[in-house]
């Protein structure tokens, strides 16, 4: 029972450190357009500039599985993480780390 514990002890913490590995950063696609800044806390700020108008919209995300799921009004956006790094969104589009 004891190591049962110590099994589910360690599956939560690499859960937690797989959720957070995004906190901090910002995504964006190859053209500048979208960009998806992750927060500490489940939150993603999603900013998108279309002809020098830019929106922003704050929303819940979790990583699960290898994705990235982003509740929205319209439904849940999923988004694959890649083997290198980067995010690929709907449609197929990329989002690469954004280096500051």
């Amino acid at each position: 029972m004891k190591k049962l514990s110590v099994v589910i002890a360690l599956i939560a913490t690499f859960l937690t450190a797989c959720a957070s590995g995004l906190d901090g950063s910002t995504y964006t696609d190859s053209y500048g357009i979208t960009s998806y800044t992750f927060k500490s806390g489940g939150k993603v700020t999603i900013s998108v500039s279309n002809f020098g108008v830019e929106t922003e919209a704050e929303m819940e995300y979790k990583v699960e599985n290898g994705k990235v799921k982003i509740g929205s009004p319209q439904g849940t956006i999923v988004m694959n993480i890649l083997e290198d790094g980067s995010i690929q969104g709907p449609m197929g589009i990329k989002f690469t780390k954004k280096v500051k």
